[in-house]
C-alpha cells in the first residue's frame, strides 16, 4: 500500500512539473511589444515568478488555434477575431486573460510608385487566408476607398517573408509592423501608403489576446497566475525604462540594428500592457468593431462573458498592485 501511494505521489509530482505552453504565432522573436512572451522566456521572468515555460511557434493565428484545440499548449496568443469566431461557432471552452499586445502597430508598405488612388490589381501579400493581418488590412484599405477583394492576395506567411517578396517585386504592397518595415536592409524602393498613426485611426481596435482554455482556469490556476505576473512585470519593466527592452532585444535579434530598435522603443513606449491589456471597455469595442466589419448577422452576437475572465489577472493585480504607467483598468 505504502509503494502505491508513494508511486501516486511521485507521478503526481510529474505532472505538477510539466511546463506551461504558450502558443506564440512567430517564429523569432518579433519587433513588437508581442515580443514580451519571448523576452519574459529569454530574460527569466518566467523562472523568477516561479513558472517552468515552454514557447511552441507556429505560423499565424489559424495554427495557433488548431494547436490549442490540439492540447498542444496552455495558452495561446491569437486575433480577437478568430476568438469571436470560435465563439459564434460554439466553441466556448475558450477565453481570454491577457493580451500581451493589443494593438499591433501595423503599417501598409508599397514598392514605390504604388498609390492608394490605382491600387485595383495589383498583388497584397498576405500572411493567409483569416489571418489577423488580412483582416485589418481590409477595414484599413476600406477606409482610404480600397477594396482588398479588388486585390490580388498573395498568401505568404510571415512578415519576414512578406518584407523579402516586396522588396524582391514579387508583390506591389503588404501590411508590416512597423518594425518588420524598419528591419527591411533595403528600403530605397519602397514607401509608406499607411502609416503607424493612420493605419491605427483606421483599425483602433484590440488585436490580440492571450486566451486559455476553461480546463486551464481550473487546472493549472497556479500556474497561469505566475505566468501572467511575469509577462505583467516584463511589461512594467519595459514601460519605466525603454533601454531595457532595447537590450533585451538586442540579445534576441542580434540581426537588427541597435539604432532600429531604439526607434522602435520610442513608438512602443505607451503601448505595454503594464496592468494586464484585458480591458472590459477595449475589448466591448472590440466586439462591436469586428461585428460590424464582418458579416453582420447574429452569428457575431457572443455575450462578453463567454470569451473573456478577468478573475486570473484580478488575483495579479490584487498581489501586485496596479499600474499608473498606462493601460488602465476598466471592469
Amino acid at each position: 500500500m505504502l509503494r502505491i501511494l508513494a508511486l501516486l505521489a511521485l507521478l503526481a509530482g510529474a505532472a505538477a512539473a510539466d511546463p506551461f505552453r504558450i502558443i506564440v504565432t512567430d517564429l523569432e522573436t518579433p519587433l513588437v511589444p508581442n515580443a514580451v512572451l519571448n523576452l519574459a522566456a529569454q530574460e527569466g521572468y518566467f523562472d523568477r515568478a516561479g513558472v517552468e515555460v515552454e514557447l511552441v511557434h507556429v505560423r499565424q493565428t489559424p495554427m495557433a488555434v488548431a494547436a490549442l484545440q490540439a492540447g498542444q499548449g496552455e495558452m495561446a496568443n491569437i486575433s480577437v477575431e478568430a476568438l469571436l469566431s470560435l465563439h459564434a461557432e460554439g466553441a466556448n471552452d475558450i477565453v481570454a486573460v491577457h493580451s500581451s499586445d493589443k494593438a499591433l502597430p501595423f503599417v501598409i508598405a508599397a514598392r514605390k510608385g504604388v498609390t492608394l488612388g490605382a491600387m485595383a490589381g495589383t498583388r497584397f501579400g498576405i500572411g493567409q487566408p483569416g489571418s489577423l493581418d488580412q483582416t485589418l488590412s481590409s477595414a484599413v484599405l476600406g477606409a482610404h476607398g480600397v477594396s482588398l477583394g479588388a486585390l490580388v492576395q498573395v498568401p505568404l506567411g510571415q512578415p519576414a517573408v512578406r518584407g523579402q517578396a516586396l522588396m524582391a517585386g514579387r508583390i506591389d504592397a503588404t501590411t508590416l509592423s512597423i518594425g518588420s518595415y524598419l528591419s527591411l536592409p533595403d528600403r530605397d524602393g519602397l514607401e509608406l501608403l499607411v502609416g503607424v498613426e493612420d493605419y491605427f485611426r483606421a483599425a483602433a481596435v484590440v488585436s490580440k489576446v492571450d486566451v486559455v482554455a476553461r480546463a486551464t482556469l481550473a487546472g493549472r490556476a497556479q500556474d497561469l497566475d505566475r505566468v501572467l505576473e511575469a509577462l505583467t512585470l516584463a511589461a512594467r519593466d519595459y514601460a519605466g525604462d525603454p533601454a531595457l527592452w532595447v537590450a533585451a532585444m538586442e540579445r534576441a535579434r542580434p540581426d537588427v540594428a541597435p539604432a532600429t530598435l531604439t526607434e522602435l522603443a520610442g513608438y512602443y513606449r505607451a503601448s505595454w500592457t503594464v496592468n494586464g491589456g484585458l480591458q472590459r471597455d477595449e475589448l466591448l469595442h472590440a466586439q462591436t468593431w469586428y461585428s460590424h466589419g464582418m458579416e453582420r448577422n447574429t452569428r457575431w452576437i457572443v455575450d462578453p462573458a463567454r470569451w473573456m475572465d478577468f478573475t486570473p489577472m484580478d488575483r495579479v493585480l490584487a498581489r501586485i498592485g496596479v499600474s499608473d504607467l498606462g493601460d488602465p483598468v476598466s471592469r
